[in-house]
């Protein structure tokens, strides 16, 4: 009987260890997991962004090619243009 006592404390014990064994695998591969869906919830975050301003850059190039308007305003602003007879008045902060 104590052979067999034995055998079974034997296979107990390494139940327990294997089983301890994979729980810490698992809990690493667990937190692994975690970091990469943090990590893919900012990279679709980022996506979104920048297909937002993407799609603006493309509709201010479709103004760009085909609305005179829009190309004079552009021009009047960023590029501090005006038409002969005008003044432009500089305000400065």
């Amino acid at each position: 009987m104590t052979a067999r006592r034995f055998t079974n404390m034997f296979f107990a014990v390494l139940f327990i260890g294997a089983g301890v064994f994979a729980a810490a695998f698992l809990y690493r591969d667990y937190q692994h997991l975690d970091k990469l869906r943090a990590e893919k919830m900012v990279l679709s975050k980022r996506h979104d962004a920048l297909v937002e301003e993407s799609s603006k850059r493309e509709a201010q190039l479709e103004n760009l090619q085909g609305n005179p308007e829009y190309i004079e305003s552009v021009i009047r602003t960023k590029l501090n243009y005006a038409k002969e007879g005008e003044l432009i008045f500089r305000f400065e902060r």
